[in-house]
């Protein structure tokens, strides 16, 4: 199961991912991106805490968010990861690309 809300605050949108992004919700999230993301010019802050799970598809799809915010120079924050999620983007060096709270 994946699901995915956006919240428009002050200053930023923050966008709540819950359940497993991989292979199976990669069109899914990609819906939810071009919908609710594509025409935004605002930094996100992208809230993992119910997030169970993510695969290499999914950590493509933050790529892909990472390089529309670079484009409109816009940043992305990553909170609440949980340990296996935090260690996926160690591994991969993509946590690099993000500010992600400790």
């Amino acid at each position: 199961m994946f699901k995915a809300n956006i919240e428009e605050k002050n200053d930023h949108l923050l966008v709540k991912l819950i359940g497993d992004l991989d292979v199976y919700s990669k069109e899914d999230f990609a819906k939810f991106c071009d919908k609710s993301l594509k025409d935004k010019n605002e930094n996100l802050i992208v809230d993992l805490e119910k997030l169970d799970y993510i695969d290499s598809t999914g950590l493509g799809m933050f790529i892909n968010i990472y390089k529309d915010q670079k484009e409109k120079d816009k940043t992305i924050k990553i909170i609440n990861a949980k340990e296996n999620i935090k260690k996926l983007f160690k591994i991969t060096d993509i946590s690099d690309l993000f500010e992600m709270e400790e």
